[in-house]
């Protein structure tokens, strides 16, 4: 051990002193920030011209981040509220790489009542459960009433990933992003066939544990459906807890079996 280190563990353990005298206790908190993760999918993507899947648009941030990380690249994003696909459509409408589609994605074809949020980004299919923290919170920020945070309910155009893949003859897809708000596993169950064939190589959702929606998912939700068509859990962000965060979710990347054997054959901690 180098004269440095000794004098790092002295001053690591000075502090440690310090803090339990006050009752508390130093832990090394480890985690994985979202940027991070889009370092994964992109070191993970091989394909020079990848096709991405983006369900749960919004308003396209995603799309921007996809689009500063790859050169060339066939964007397909999905958002369910007529007037954000509108601002999409207007502003990548000079962009012949860049699909926009006003619809939803989940497990059948059909229309499904969609819950309309004060901030948009939170609407799901899922109803919010009255009184939480997080309604009382997001209620005060957007100034209405926690009771009508839900500023209306609409019937909602849903298609599947396998059949759109299907009908535009797609055969695979490089980065399946899902951000949902708690419909990812139905998503993951309209996309059977191509999970099936590990068609899709990459996939980035997120899951949020906390009781905000109805019946919140848990990672066995997804996983009972990934985990038998031989996809791996590859990152994950790790962020709070249910005792420290009125807002508990994560984000979490999995990969299809061959894109994890390319990444085992290629990497250090695999290969001396």
């Amino acid at each position: 051990m180098s004269i440095f280190e000794l004098n790092e563990n002295k001053i690591k353990n000075f502090i440690q002193r310090i803090i339990n005298f006050f009752g508390f206790r130093l832990t090394r908190y480890l985690s994985v920030a979202p940027i991070e993760l889009d370092r994964i999918t992109k070191h993970l993507t091989k394909n020079p011209e990848p096709i991405i899947f983006d369900v749960g648009a919004s308003l396209g941030l995603f799309i921007e981040v996809y689009k500063k990380m790859f050169e060339k690249k066939t964007i397909h994003s999905f958002e369910p509220i007529t007037s954000e696909a509108h601002v999409l459509k207007e502003k990548y409408k000079n962009e012949k790489n860049v699909f926009i589609n006003n619809c939803a994605v989940g497990e059948k074809e059909g229309n499904v009542e969609f819950n309309i949020t004060a901030n948009s980004r939170m609407s799901s299919f899922k109803d919010l459960i009255p009184n939480t923290t997080w309604l009382k919170k997001f209620s005060k920020i957007a100034k209405v009433d926690d009771r009508n945070y839900i500023t209306k309910k609409i019937s909602t155009k849903v298609i599947t990933l396998d059949d759109y893949a299907e009908k535009n003859n797609i055969k695979n897809i490089d980065i399946l992003k899902i951000d949902t708000q708690g419909y990812e596993d139905k998503v993951l169950l309209g996309a059977k066939n191509l999970l099936k064939n590990n068609r899709i190589k990459v996939i980035q959702l997120e899951i949020i544990f906390s009781e905000i929606y109805e019946n919140p998912l848990q990672i066995y939700d997804v996983e009972k459906i990934l985990i038998p068509n031989n996809y791996k859990l590859f990152g994950i962000e790790n962020n709070g807890s249910l005792m420290s965060n009125y807002i508990f979710q994560t984000d979490l990347i999995y990969v299809s079996l061959d894109t994890y054997e390319r990444y085992k054959s290629n990497s250090p901690y695999f290969n001396n």
